[in-house]
Parts: C-alpha cells; structure tokens; sequence
C-alpha cells in the first residue's frame, strides 16, 4: 500500500506540473500574442520563420537602396533639367548672334553666354545631400570640374557610374559621370564638350566674329543632354516598378511569418480556460483520494 500511494502520488504531481507548465505557456503565448517563446518550442518552424525573417531583412533593404538612389537620381535629373535649358538658350543666343541684324548685340550676346558657362559649370559640380559630387563618377569627394589657368574647363573625376542593389539579380545604377554628359556631346568631328563650344562662342563674339558659332553643335548638345535625362528616367522608372515588386514581397513575407508566429489569442484563452479547470478538478480530485482511508473502501 505504501507503495501505491507513493506511485500514485508522483503520478498526481506529474500530472500538476504538466497542467502548470502548459496554463504558463498559454499565458505567454496570450501576453507576447507569439506562439513560439523559444526555438526549442517548434525548433522547424522557428528555422522556417528565422529563414522568412532573412528574406524580410533583404527586401527592406532593397527598398531602402532605392529610397536612397532615388533622392540622388532626382537630383541628377534636376540639375541636368537645368543644364537642358541653359544649354538651350545658348543654342538660341548662337543663332541670334549669327544674323548680321544682331551684329551689334555680339558683345552683350558674349556677356550672357559667360555667366550661361558659369551656371552650367556649377550645375556640372552639383552635389547630393551628403556632399557626394553627382557627375564624378567615384570620385565623389571632388570637384569634378576644374578651371585651368587658360580658363578652360577640365573633368578631373572618372568614369566609375555608382550602382546598388534592389534584389538578388537586379542592380540599380545611381549616377552618370560628367565625362559622358558634359564631354561627349556628339557632333560632325567626334565627340565635343559644352565648355569647349560655350569657350568658343564666347572668344568669337568678343571678337565680333560670328562666322564659325558652332550651332549644329549646340543644337546636339540639347538633345545629348535630353537623352542623358531619359537613361536617368530609366533607372527611376526601374526602380519604381522594383519598389512595388518589393512592397508585395514584402507583404507576403510579413503575412508568412505572422501565421508562423502570430497566437491564435481566442483559441488560447479557451485553451487556458480549459486548462485551469482541468488542473483544478485534478486537484480536488487528489484532495479527495488522499484523504481516503481503507475504512473508507470497505463501507
């Protein structure tokens, strides 16, 4: 008999430390709203949600590399929205400049185009919010373009063009170097610089001489610059579309892992409930069976 009831008694307390344990971890699960406290909990699901949680970490940074390269980009196309109409009103100043009507006006013409020159050399030198030079290719902690004591203009950064990631296989570029925009422009004889041909202009109408003003020349530049606009355009629409790809993913991902880890809070206050009675009706059970005697049994 002492036998049986020591049994019995290691049984009973087995069976109220179950009952607390799982009244515990329901009222974890209830209070954090998670079903897993632990990885040893379900050691497959939390592998599954550790990996989704991964793929989550990777596509809000993609969103955040685009965030990022659009501000840069949008600079970019501002200023070369600015570079397009400087450059256009040079091209209309060469034209003016070149009727023997205008002949007088030369000089004034001359003034113009200089302070044109400057501004669009300023525009060339733009920088983004974090003082990174937009068109110096990597060299974005320099001035990319220099005047020389001659007064001409020089690119002194290179061609790197910035790119980032905004998936796995998909990257992003963010710049365009001023090589390609301001420097090969293209014209009759090759390639030609905006500051070679606004120079030029310049030092010929201070001269009185409109004979060779490089028109043709100018009119290409407006369009060079306009299709520099469009690549840029291109990579912001890119983007755009990416941005969307992502915030799906991104949604999908976040549903995945609340159904892995998001507690069904109605299902387990029931289960709580159920619980709670259990443990208490085992224990008056106990109660009652360990207060019986053999006097008891045999009545």
């Amino acid at each position: 008999m002492q036998v049986s009831t020591k049994i019995f008694n290691k049984q009973a307390v087995q069976t109220f430390d179950d009952l607390t344990a799982e009244i515990q971890q329901a009222q974890k699960q209830i209070a954090t709203g998670k079903k897993i406290q632990k990885p040893s909990d379900d050691p497959v699901l939390a592998v599954r949600s550790s990996v989704v949680k991964e793929q989550l970490s990777q596509a809000d940074q993609h969103l955040r590399n685009i965030d990022l390269s659009e501000v840069k980009l949008s600079a970019a196309d501002s200023a070369l929205d600015q570079v397009q109409n400087l450059t256009t009103r040079a091209y209309e100043l060469s034209l003016m400049a070149s009727t023997a009507t205008n002949a007088q006006a030369r000089q004034s013409i001359a003034i113009e185009l200089e302070g044109l020159l400057d501004s669009i050399r300023d525009l060339a030198n733009s920088t983004d919010a974090s003082g990174s030079a937009l068109f110096g290719g990597y060299k974005v902690d320099t001035t990319p373009f220099v005047v020389g004591s001659d007064g001409s203009t020089s690119y002194v950064g290179d061609r790197g063009a910035h790119s980032v990631k905004i998936s796995e296989n998909l990257r992003l570029q963010t710049t365009i170097d001023g090589a390609e925009v301001f420097q090969r422009v293209p014209t009759e004889n090759g390639f030609g610089s905006i500051f070679t041909m606004l120079d030029g202009m310049i030092s010929d109408l201070e001269a009185g001489d409109a004979s060779d003003l490089p028109i043709d020349d100018l009119k290409s530049a407006v369009a060079h610059v306009a299709d520099q606009r469009a690549r840029i355009g291109s990579e912001m629409n890119k983007a755009d579309n990416q941005r969307t790809v992502l915030e799906n993913r991104r949604l999908l991902l976040t549903e995945d892992i609340s159904s892995m880890e998001d507690a069904d809070i109605a299902e387990l206050v029931t289960k709580l409930q159920a619980l709670m009675m259990n443990k208490d009706a085992a224990q008056q059970a106990f109660a009652r069976i360990s207060q019986m005697t053999l006097f008891d049994l045999i009545r």
